[in-house]
């Protein structure tokens, strides 16, 4: 039937994703890296292990704080991602 479209068109599922390990999440960053040609990683040790423990395993989280901390980042016209631009994402409000 035709007058369900709309609404067939807007429905969506949910998906539970579970917690990822810390080795799986580093392959997910620097995957994600290689993705858009950045071929070395982008964050220092230090900062990848703060980004570890901020997002205890969670895939989404993890993503949105590599992203914002990257853009901290190219804000002060830095290669490398370090602790202080991951700890000023983590500082921002949500």
């Amino acid at each position: 039937m035709t007058c369900n479209e709309d609404i067939k068109s807007r429905i969506s599922y949910s998906r539970k994703v579970l917690l990822l390990h810390d080795d799986d999440l580093i392959k997910f960053i620097v995957t994600e890296l290689a993705a858009v040609g950045l071929g070395a990683n982008m964050f220092d040790e230090a900062a990848l292990q703060v980004i570890l423990r901020a997002v205890q395993g969670n895939l989404r989280l993890c993503h949105n704080l590599c992203y914002v901390s990257l853009i901290a980042a190219c804000l002060d016209h830095q290669r490398i991602c370090t602790v202080s631009h991951v700890n000023a994402a983590l500082l921002q409000p949500h």
